[in-house]
């Protein structure tokens, strides 16, 4: 078990560094319509090199090809695109704040395909570490709402629909390896949002792109587009969605780590609290996520 936590934890601390590093990508050097579908592109042809080399396994196209699309479309093109368009309009703080209530929908939708009744210990630690991380981003700056509810709402919908994958994606964790899974989802992803960025990411101006915004491009690439979703269904594989969905708590406790490592932020009595809350909370919480059932769901 203790492989599936550091598994997410090493997904929390990537995303950690995701939210500050894509608002100087965009929109100055690529926009969303760009920048989406080359991270779908790179994950893409990773995940076939990967799986040709790794496993022989076969996707099974006529039975489980509609699930393949639907988590292709909610977990890979439709939350990145939505999330990317929305952080070119919003601030990082909100969108950091609007992400913070994945772990909520992943918690509804999870006890509702289990059809199980929350335990009262994980709805506690549930809305203790939301409140908990909701303070360490926002103490960082002001909310701003007026001029940013458009991407506020791509934010959340995008939101929403990483929940759904997180879900949804369990019915292929029984059956396929996570290497297999993306290769699958990525493929549909791509599909999809080729129409969408092909022109944008063509007209990328490439020489325009300083070296350090380069590295920043690479390291989206590697390692929140490739490693953040195998990791992801390995995770849910193992333990389910919402323990997947409950460490995206971790995510702002770990960029104020970072921030004080790099001494761009100082450690508060109050802001020490709030971590040892979060930390606790999550853990109490982890303690009661749904049981997972061996046998494939229906729909």
């Amino acid at each position: 078990m203790w492989t599936v936590h550091l598994s997410l934890f090493l997904v929390s601390l990537f995303y950690a560094i995701l939210f500050s590093w894509a608002g100087q990508i965009m929109p100055t050097y690529m926009n969303a319509d760009a920048l989406t579908l080359l991270r779908i592109g790179f994950a893409f042809v990773f995940f076939q090199i990967f799986a040709r080399l790794f496993t022989a396994e076969k996707i099974d196209w006529k039975n489980h090809g509609k699930e393949f699309a639907i988590c292709g479309l909610l977990g890979t093109s439709g939350n990145m695109y939505l999330f990317f368009l929305g952080l070119e309009i919003t601030s990082p703080i909100n969108a950091s704040v609007l992400m913070l209530f994945t772990p909520l929908f992943v918690g509804v939708f999870d006890h509702i395909r289990v059809k199980k009744r929350p335990h009262i210990g994980f709805i506690i630690g549930l809305l203790l570490a939301l409140l908990g991380s909701i303070y360490l981003v926002s103490s960082k700056t002001s909310i701003q709402y007026s001029d940013t509810w458009k991407g506020d709402i791509l934010v959340a919908i995008n939101a929403i629909f990483y929940a759904l994958y997180l879900t949804r994606v369990k019915k292929l964790t029984l059956i396929y390896k996570p290497i297999t899974i993306n290769r699958g989802t990525f493929t549909f992803g791509l599909l999809y949002l080729i129409p969408i960025g092909l022109f944008d990411l063509v007209e990328t101006d490439w020489q325009q792109i300083p070296i350090s915004i380069a590295y920043k491009i690479l390291y989206l690439l590697i390692f929140t587009s490739f490693f953040v979703y195998l990791l992801n269904a390995y995770a849910v594989k193992k333990a389910g969605p919402s323990l997947a969905g409950i460490y995206i708590y971790l995510q702002p406790v770990l960029a104020t780590i970072i921030a004080i490592i790099l001494k761009t932020d100082t450690l508060k009595y109050t802001t020490a609290i709030v971590l040892v809350l979060v930390l606790i909370s999550t853990f109490t919480a982890t303690r009661y996520t749904p049981k997972q059932s061996k046998s494939l769901p229906q729909d």
